[in-house]
């Protein structure tokens, strides 16, 4: 993989870290109570243990849509399984016939409609954590051109479980793309402020995003008077100067044949950032095909703490794709052409267009801050045991993870993390 950053999202998703409880680093638990940002209406029935049945299915969409994807003129690929999820979930709701058996493919899940959206208002509840350290925020909305009409059923599932604000707008008004795009710069704090372009198409039916905001501070920042300028080799054979950040400490550390990995936790260790540094013999690309659910979940049990010094560099990165044909080969063949949102509109006719992903991600001495937006479109017919030493100076992977519920918030192979 060569280049910038990849960052996929779907339906607009936005992502922001910034501080969340109090929990052991590998561990499930919570040690202090959580703070809620996103309200689920009390009367909406849902299982506080529901978000268990896809926090799985979740990564495992992660680790199938990275190779599929295509990486940026830098090279580089990151994206945001969860922002995708939920996207697709909501559009799940408004499916029918083979495009619904389609998406829960996608989805990997053999949930109904219902039990999906109880366990993603599970998932946001959880999710919902605010603190001085660690902000994880996530939205929904979606948009609707006013001259059709979507199903009553869509609109209350829509609000009821993704607490999705729902817009009517005059798609031939250039004012309706300002509103669409203040949303996801909004949602995601300045990181992202474009999603559609101005006006919009003549055919768009409908618009459906999902945002995550995400800014986190390292539990233990790095030192600033520590961080120089130094080599970052490229896999062209190159190298450009980076700012390495540089710490000793007692990392939470993995090593192997493979690779040399280090657990970086943000706050009081609500989230994790996992940074793989591939051995110089394996290219980039060929270990992203191991990051497989199986090594995932083995690697991840193997952690220890170990003393070393860790160097990593400065990141700034923004990436955009589009998703329908990496989804195509995930298994929603025909939901393109052939669409049945029978359950979303009043009238027959549209089919789902576009699905694209906007990331942004961005890492000092002070912590992460990284964003995803998702849009789902639908359109009419056109359109050793000794101290270790880890410099990260040659392309990595990186993952970042909520510690309670192990879902995989981002995930990335970066080949030059250059602004």
């Amino acid at each position: 993989m060569k280049g910038n950053v990849q960052l996929l999202i779907s339906a607009s998703v936005l992502l922001v870290l910034a501080g969340c409880g109090n929990v052991s680093l590998l561990s499930d638990q919570w040690t202090d109570e959580r703070g809620e940002t996103l309200q689920i209406d009390e009367e909406v029935e849902y299982g506080k243990e529901d978000y268990r049945k896809i926090v799985q299915a979740n990564n495992q969409l992660g680790m199938e849509l990275l190779p599929e994807i295509s990486a940026n003129e830098n090279g580089n690929k990151f994206i945001s399984p969860l922002s995708l999820y939920m996207a697709l979930s909501m559009l799940y709701n408004g499916a029918d016939g083979k495009t619904a058996a389609e998406i829960a493919d996608v989805l990997n899940t053999s949930l109904t409609p219902e039990e999906m959206s109880r366990a993603n208002a599970s998932l946001s509840m959880m999710l919902a954590n605010n603190s001085e350290s660690v902000v994880l925020e996530v939205a929904n909305s979606v948009w609707l051109n006013e001259d059709y009409d979507f199903k009553e059923s869509f609109i209350k599932n829509s609000g009821d479980y993704f607490n999705a604000d729902v817009h009517e707008i005059d798609i031939g008004e250039p004012a309706s793309s300002d509103e669409i795009n203040d949303w996801v710069d909004d949602s995601t704090n300045g990181m992202i402020e474009k999603m559609v372009p101005k006006p919009l198409n003549s055919n768009l039916v409908a618009i459906l995003l999902n945002a995550i905001y995400f800014n986190g501070k390292w539990t233990l920042p790095f030192e600033e008077k520590n961080t120089e300028d130094q080599p970052f080799y490229l896999e062209n054979g190159k190298s450009v100067d980076l700012p390495m950040m540089t710490m000793d400490l007692d990392w939470v550390y993995l090593e192997n044949d493979l690779f040399q990995a280090v657990a970086m936790p943000y706050g009081n260790r609500e989230a994790t950032m996992f940074v793989f540094l591939p051995r110089e013999e394996l290219p980039l690309d060929e270990f992203e095909g191991r990051m497989t659910m199986k090594n995932w979940a083995e690697w991840r049990q193997q952690f220890s703490d170990r003393y070393g010094t860790l160097s990593l560099p400065r990141i700034e990165l923004e990436y955009g794709v589009f998703l329908n044909e990496p989804l195509k080969a995930l298994g929603m063949e025909t939901a393109f052409a052939e669409s049945d949102l029978s359950k979303m509109f009043e009238q027959k006719g549209p089919d789902i267009s576009k699905v694209m992903q906007k990331t942004a991600l961005k890492v000092d001495e002070e912590g992460t801050e990284a964003a995803a937006v998702t849009e789902i479109a639908v359109a009419v017919e056109g359109n050793a045991d000794g101290p270790f030493e880890m410099t990260v100076n040659r392309p990595f992977f990186l993952i970042i993870e909520d510690t309670e519920t192990r879902s995989i918030l981002f995930m990335g192979a970066i080949s030059n993390p250059a602004p």
